[in-house]
């Protein structure tokens, strides 16, 4: 291997770089997704997956639980809002 112009030197330099760099070079190079390839919306009438799900659960609770979360401190901030308004003037 005194020569580095040898097939085993530049191999062995390619694998090198290729461990150094993590292989991320081919990950980086792909191209986005279109509009066709994404994927379709979520059905919110079926049951839950993943290690979270309750019993009976389904995908939309989630979301009706946040929707119904977001109005109650919706509310509350308002309420806090006006009552500090008052206070300063």
């Amino acid at each position: 291997m005194s020569d580095p112009k040898s097939p085993l030197a530049i191999s062995l330099c390619v694998l090198l770089a290729l461990a150094l760099t993590g292989g991320t070079g081919a990950l980086a190079a792909d191209p986005p997704k279109t509009d066709a390839a994404k994927s379709k919306p979520m059905k919110m009438d079926e049951p839950m997956s993943g290690e979270m799900k309750k019993e009976g659960m389904k995908k939309g609770d989630v979301k009706k639980a946040a929707e119904k979360k977001d109005r109650e401190m919706r509310e509350k901030m308002e309420k806090e809002q006006q009552s500090a308004g008052t206070v300063k003037k």
